[in-house]
């Protein structure tokens, strides 16, 4: 053989390799797609068998299309803060106010129909919340205890809405006042517009942590309070936040962040519940009292004096009850005050009103700040329009079985999450008349309408105559001392675990005459 057909060999040796290769690489491709849509097809099937008894209950619900296994995933992943609003009026209109929603094997029962959410919200049989996505922070308290710890809880916080502690409080909310304001005149002596939620929050903060623990707390703790809560909002309706399992893998340093703060707070709750203890107790066991100082004395009964008295909470469960009431005060009140302000300033006529039963309250001899049914009224109002809290969540353990108008008498099935929209239900023309979209305070005076931002039945709020008065006391002074000029932007909701203004609460200040600025007492 010659040195060119020895040179030529191993080249056409290659070749026919890399010919038996190509058959093969392709009948390897051909058995991964195979396995691939196999297992696919298993898990669909599986999933259809696991769903086939909640599927049997909503066949009178309409809802978006469920693709096999994923279901409507898409109507979730396409969902943001910035346009919940726009998607939620779409999904409404086309498939009405009591539907189901899939999403793999989760069953979603979005709710804007007030047939549905009374019965459901009245029920004593479903009382389970859900919100998983907090339960880190906020573990077994108020919001997330389970339905037999619930009335137990119920009972201690409404104890600090009892009418002698209130009136304690409401001497406490009127001392916040006078600093808010004095904030404010460096605003209104510019008259230029700002947004109101820096000072607002800042003041609410310090008014929650005085009432759950009647000490103010470092500020590295306010830092980690407010640092831990936008963390939450920044998570909410993400996709890497969908469940424990993505935000661990996608977010591993927002995770060792945020568990780094729940300590930070935790740490210095458990000085203030030590602190507590001693006086109240003067001893307890495993604290030092040389190196502890017991709590300063103060005139209102805490919300750790309640907890404790009950003496059957433990140290972890302490720390979540501050928590959640500590986050549910701060954010849903803040909020509150901010939307009321921002419609106020751009309604003046209900301005005016204010600004007149507040001068004739204050002429008054025997008048108190609870006795302002038309300040009453618009903070009704702004919670109707503007509800901090949008959505009201149930966990259905078992089946709940309902009577509607439309849609026929049914049950929905164990397992479905169940979520109300207040935004569009106390939007609702057939509840609210043909003007339910406008700002009318009035409508809350003669005939009050029903209004769920509170809650309904026995899950419901049992801090509202304590956040109603903390909004009045706030709000009151405020109104004397400035006139609330709709200068800036319109606000642009959003929702970030609470309503909120992706633009903040834009408005300006102008300082009232001398004679219109005494304060309340």
């Amino acid at each position: 053989m010659s040195p060119i057909e020895l040179s030529h060999k191993p080249v056409l040796i290659m070749e026919s390799l890399s010919h038996l290769h190509l058959p093969l690489a392709f009948a390897v491709h051909k058995m991964i797609l195979a396995s691939i849509f196999v297992c696919f097809c298993l898990a669909s099937a599986f999933n259809y068998f696991r769903q086939r008894r909640q599927r049997g209950f909503v066949v009178n619900l309409k809802g978006p299309f469920a693709w096999p296994l994923m279901g409507a995933m898409h109507k979730i992943v396409l969902l943001t803060p910035n346009n919940f609003f726009q998607r939620s009026a779409d999904y409404l209109a086309k498939y009405g106010a009591l539907s189901r929603c899939w999403v793999f094997h989760r069953l979603f029962i979005p709710v804007a129909d007030w047939e549905l959410a009374q019965q459901l919200l009245l029920s004593e049989s479903h009382l389970e919340t859900g919100h998983e996505l907090m339960s880190d922070w906020l573990g077994e308290g108020v919001l997330m205890c389970q339905p037999e710890h619930w009335p137990q809880r119920h009972q201690q916080l409404a104890a600090l809405s009892s009418p002698d502690n209130l009136l304690q409080l409401t001497k406490l909310f009127q001392q916040q006042a006078v600093q808010l304001c004095q904030q404010l005149e460096a605003h209104a002596a510019t008259r230029q517009v700002f947004d109101v939620w820096q000072p607002v929050s800042g003041n609410v903060l310090d008014l929650m942590l005085a009432i759950s623990c009647g000490m103010q707390p470092s500020e590295q703790y306010k830092q980690a309070f407010t640092d831990l809560t936008e963390l939450y909002r920044k998570r909410f309706l993400s996709i890497k936040s969908a469940n424990r399992f993505t935000f661990w893998l996608a977010s591993p340093l927002m995770r060792r962040r945020q568990q780094r703060l729940i300590r930070r707070l935790n740490d210095e709750n458990k000085e203030m519940l030590a602190k507590q203890l001693i006086q109240s107790q003067g001893k307890s066991e495993g604290i030092t009292i040389d190196q502890i100082e017991p709590a300063p004395k103060v005139e209102h009964q805490t919300l750790l004096e309640v907890l404790l008295s009950g003496g059957k909470l433990t140290d972890a469960e302490l720390c979540a009850e501050l928590n959640t009431c500590n986050y549910l005060g701060y954010l849903l009140c803040s909020t509150t005050l901010c939307f009321t302000l921002v419609l106020i300033a751009r309604h003046p006529g209900v301005q005016q009103r204010c600004l007149e039963e507040l001068r004739n309250a204050r002429s008054s001899k025997d008048w108190h700040l609870q006795r302002l049914p038309y300040l009453d009224a618009v903070l009704r109002e702004s919670l109707r329009l503007q509800p901090p809290q949008l959505i009201v969540g149930r966990q259905l353990s078992q089946d709940f079985k309902y009577t509607h108008s439309l849609v026929g008498d049914g049950a929905l099935p164990a397992g479905a999450e169940v979520y109300i929209n207040l935004y569009e239900l106390q939007r609702c023309e057939q509840q609210y008349g043909n003007q339910a979209h406008l700002f009318q305070p009035e409508r809350f005076l003669a005939q009050p309408p029903q209004l769920l931002s509170f809650g309904l039945g026995p899950r419901s709020c049992p801090a509202r105559e304590l956040s109603l008065s903390l909004l009045k006391a706030l709000l009151a002074p405020l109104l004397l001392q400035f006139e609330l000029l709709p200068y800036g932007d319109a606000v642009r909701p959003n929702l970030r675990l609470a309503l909120g203004s992706r633009n903040g609460f834009q408005l300006a200040l102008q300082p009232r005459e001398a004679e219109e600025t005494n304060t309340i007492e």
